[in-house]
């Protein structure tokens, strides 16, 4: 049973990592979350250049980490006085990708910004943010815009997998008041065989009502074997190439969060992540839960 007790926000103390924090906040004032911890990591490979080019370095290390811990507990402060709950600030030393994996595994939630202080360095989401997503054992959700309260219209991505499963199940907990938009986009198998062989544009029609009336009934099934509210859903199916379609039905729905499965059900296309989560990962414009 999917559970959300306790919720990890990692800062670098970037505009986007703030951003990432407060909605940590707000899930955690509205979902009666129990547990929230704010963590910065200090990366130790700059901490161990301090010995070549400090003639202190022992103590300019320790000034760094107190400096660290005080903005820190500033942030949270801040952060605990609009929202009203308390993130308890704790401070690392390591590499930032592994203290972060390490630090989640004790959470049911890590949230954390798209893009951090080195923009330039971060093509996509960020280095660290990607890898972050392909390492970490948790669900992740990356937060994209300013929060202004809980989510209220929310696209789950179905591909029928078991991480699409999960993607609805968690949609009915981090979102529970919201507008669900279940979305599939189905791309019939032998349509392109069908194109390339010169099929005429009534054969590729047929062929490709036949995939909707089949997607319709998947999903129909699926939602029942789920066991969610249908009064929430809005089903959507449509045709198409579903990396790009699932951010452009975001957009047109204002959807202000869409949640995906880490791994969609054809395996053999992914590469760390699949193909379909990173592109809705680069291409949305809202904050992307991800799921595994």
């Amino acid at each position: 049973m999917i559970q959300l007790e306790s919720i990890l926000a990692a800062t670098d103390f970037s505009p986007d990592a703030r951003q990432a924090v407060e909605r940590a906040a707000v899930l955690g004032s509205t979902l009666a979350i129990q547990r929230g911890v704010l963590l910065h990591v200090l990366e130790q490979s700059l901490l161990d250049s301090l010995k070549r080019f400090m003639r202190s370095p022992a103590k300019v290390k320790r000034e760094i980490i107190d400096d660290a811990s005080r903005s820190l507990a500033e942030l949270a402060e801040e952060v605990r006085r609009i929202s009203g709950f308390p993130l308890e600030p704790h401070v690392r030393a390591g590499n930032t990708l592994d203290a972060i994996v390490e630090a989640s595994s004790d959470f049911d939630l890590l949230v954390l910004g798209a893009r951090g202080k080195h923009p330039v360095r971060a093509l996509a989401l960020g280095t660290t943010s990607q890898r972050l997503l392909g390492k970490a054992g948790r669900p992740v959700l990356v937060v994209k815009n300013k929060p202004v309260g809980p989510y209220q219209r929310v696209l789950v991505a179905v591909d029928f997998s078991e991480d699409s499963r999960k993607a609805l199940e968690y949609s009915q907990i981090i979102a529970p008041q919201a507008i669900i938009f279940l979305v599939h986009v189905f791309e019939p198998l032998m349509e392109k065989t069908l194109v390339y062989g010169g099929a005429s544009e009534s054969i590729i029609a047929e062929s490709r009502m036949k995939a909707r009336i089949e997607a319709e009934a998947k999903l129909t099934r699926f939602i029942q074997e789920v066991g969610v509210e249908a009064r929430h859903l809005v089903r959507i199916v449509v045709h198409g190439h579903a990396p790009s379609k699932l951010p452009e039905i975001a957009r047109k729905r204002g959807a202000e969060l869409i949640i995906v499965g880490k791994h969609g059900k054809w395996r053999i296309e992914e590469f760390l992540l699949g193909s379909v989560t990173l592109h809705v990962l680069s291409q949305s414009q809202c904050d992307v839960l991800v799921v595994e």
